[in-house]
């Protein structure tokens, strides 16, 4: 059941909507270069021209370290912690419309969660002003493995959570290549070229983040049948481990190029996409 807030709950809201819609946009804008940063990185090393596999925190502190890095640090922060607050308000009003039936229940609690994940990256971004070292995904994936693995049925509970990263990365993959990569984006403000390139970026991305997804899973499930925290890892991890596989320089400069793409689809996102904060 939608959350219904006291009518000068609801004012209050709605008085505030182009604030928190703002924010929201400036969230999906800060995805958008932390990804483009993680991505061209990523090239780089399928290219042989340096670079380093990292993951989203890790994109983090390279941007601190580039030119303006405390500006970008802070707009990127403040963007994030946006975009959470946004999803949270989105996702207890159904702002974009889901409905009350249990699954999309389900969908509307997947996108809180999704915005809490970017709030806390964007806290350590926040924190990496003051030179905070903010870790890596592969460390925390290894350290919250280890934790379930303690736990009664930790083996069975680590190749459960493993199995619903595949399942989400399956679901990623069929974004893809649907129509869903359109949903929610007002392209006719665009034009029918620069349209037809958003979406066709948005599926190239929205699949190489399925394939980097599709990795963590694996790697989850094999930590789960071997008992073996250490066999956990984050978006990096999968990154090297497609970088070495067969044709590894090929399949890498792919997923690397796919993760610019998914950048710069969410860059048009923050521009193009239908959003209020109040259903």
């Amino acid at each position: 059941m939608a959350i219904q807030a006291r009518p000068d709950v609801q004012q209050g809201l709605r008085a505030a909507s182009p604030a928190l819609v703002m924010l929201g946009r400036a969230g999906y804008a800060a995805k958008g270069i932390v990804y483009v940063v993680m991505g061209a990185l990523a090239a780089k090393v399928a290219l042989g021209s340096g670079g380093k596999t990292t993951d989203t925190r890790g994109a983090i502190g390279v941007i601190g370290d580039g030119p303006m890095g405390t500006i970008a640090l802070v707009a990127i922060g403040v963007g994030l912690l946006g975009y959470m607050l946004w999803r949270l308000i989105a996702a207890a009003t159904d702002a974009e419309g889901e409905g009350d039936e249990p699954t999309k229940l389900v969908v509307r609690g997947a996108q809180a969660g999704r915005g809490i994940a970017y709030g806390v990256l964007g806290v350590q971004a926040l924190r990496a002003l003051g030179g905070d070292d903010v870790g890596s995904q592969g460390a925390a994936a290894r350290h919250w493995t280890a934790r379930l693995l303690d736990m009664p049925f930790g083996r069975a509970l680590v190749v459960g959570v493993g199995l619903g990263v595949l399942g989400y990365a399956a679901y990623q993959l069929y974004r893809a290549f649907s129509d869903k990569a359109r949903k929610h984006l007002d392209l006719a403000q665009a034009g029918p070229t620069q349209a037809t390139w958003i979406v066709r970026l948005g599926r190239f991305g929205i699949a190489a983040r399925g394939v980097v997804f599709a990795m963590i899973g694996v790697f989850l499930v094999r930590a789960g049948l071997q008992g073996d925290s250490g066999e956990a890892g984050g978006i990096a991890q999968s990154l090297q481990a497609l970088g070495n596989a067969s044709y590894g320089r090929l399949v890498l400069g792919a997923v690397a190029f796919g993760l610019i793409a998914y950048g710069v689809y969410q860059l048009a996102t923050a521009r193009y996409r239908h959003m209020r904060a109040v259903g």
